[in-house]
């Protein structure tokens, strides 16, 4: 079953060209010409999260493709929670040029200043509201649609999947979406109740009702009957051609609305951070990049920044179910590359004050 289309929030992302005093000689221009002065082959490195495994390689190859000099193989490119990776590139020697997180918080609250000096800025390029994947085949989700999910997830026998909330961003998604359906329905966290013991804001245990699946493996799992019901980011289900139906836009995390974002951060649940816990609000989801401070091509990295966030690969973002943002929000103005401040036509904002303060 799939969902009637949904409005996006904005359809045209920025495009234009990078200034051409990179250091290395790399640029992006937007006649969809990347020039390169740099000889040789160089290769780009990427590390992100996991949902975007189907869509990012291609633009990735397409971009090396037009750039003299670059490269980008599979081999090196790296997929996992987002969380993960972030914990992965405080590590020493990461050869990643650039990070896209599915939570704009992680790059701020894990790589930049002052508890780390991974990185010093990001850019919000996408939101991606959140769906339910189901395998269509499973007697007891007949007739599932976005009206009747909440009733026909429970029904004995049903497998919910779902990753490690405190690997991943999209498994305290899943904890946030049970919570706020609760509150939309009136059911008093019966349904997260059903799939999560720990106590609702506490620290999301799975039930027998509910499996560990990484994200990038929720395919996997459906088709292979490990699981019945998986909670995803729209584009996930799309690229992976899953049956899916959408959400209530106050259950599915996909509007940056102030209203929505508040009503967003009414729920929370507890994750571990390092050897302690941290709790976590709920938020829009908002797709974010950077470009780490110790890429090994940190100007090839800007330029795959650039080209991300134009205009070239907007299309490609939308039918692939994201919702591209205009103008694009960063957390750090005043540190972001001059080749990435001047974007436009509606340019890089600094981001609202309701979605900053999720931040801290």
């Amino acid at each position: 079953m799939r969902p009637v289309g949904r409005t996006a929030l904005v359809i045209v992302v920025v495009g234009v060209a990078l200034t051409a005093g990179l250091a290395g000689g790399w640029y992006w221009r937007a006649d969809s010409t990347p020039a390169s002065t740099s000889p040789g082959s160089t290769t780009l490195s990427l590390i992100a999260a996991g949902t975007l495994a189907p869509v990012l390689p291609s633009m990735a190859a397409a971009f090396a493709a037009a750039t003299p000099g670059v490269s980008a193989p599979t081999a090196a490119e790296l997929y996992e929670g987002s969380t993960a990776a972030a914990t992965a590139l405080t590590l020493p020697g990461q050869p990643y040029d650039l990070f896209v997180a599915a939570d704009f918080r992680v790059i701020p609250q894990h790589l930049e200043r002052p508890s780390a000096t991974v990185a010093s800025w990001e850019i919000v390029f996408a939101a991606d509201p959140l769906v339910l994947a189901y395998a269509p085949g499973v007697a007891g989700l007949q007739g599932l649609n976005s009206s009747n999910w909440y009733e026909k997830i429970v029904t004995p026998g049903i497998l919910l999947g779902a990753p490690n909330a405190s690997t991943d961003p999209l498994g305290a998604n899943v904890v946030f979406a049970l919570e706020l359906t609760d509150e939309l329905t009136g059911q008093s966290g019966g349904l997260y109740g059903h799939f999560f013991a720990g106590g609702i804001g506490g620290f999301a245990i799975p039930t027998a009702a509910t499996r560990t699946v990484a994200e990038n493996f929720a395919a996997t799992a459906l088709a292979t009957d490990q699981v019945s019901t998986y909670f995803t980011y729209r584009s996930y289900a799309l690229a992976n051609h899953l049956s899916y139906v959408a959400l209530n836009d106050s259950v599915d995390l996909g509007s940056v609305a102030a209203p929505d974002v508040a009503r967003y951060g009414s729920v929370s649940s507890t994750v571990l951070a390092g050897s302690s816990t941290s709790v976590v609000k709920g938020a829009p989801v908002l797709f974010a990049l950077t470009v780490p401070l110790s890429a090994p091509e940190f100007p090839l990295g800007v330029a795959f920044a650039d080209y991300l966030a134009s205009n070239a690969t907007a299309a490609i973002w939308a039918s692939d179910g994201f919702m591209p943002l205009a103008p694009l929000w960063t957390d750090a103005p005043a540190s972001l590359p001059a080749a990435l401040a001047g974007t436009g036509p509606t340019g890089v904002a600094p981001l609202p004050p309701y979605l900053s303060s999720l931040i801290a």
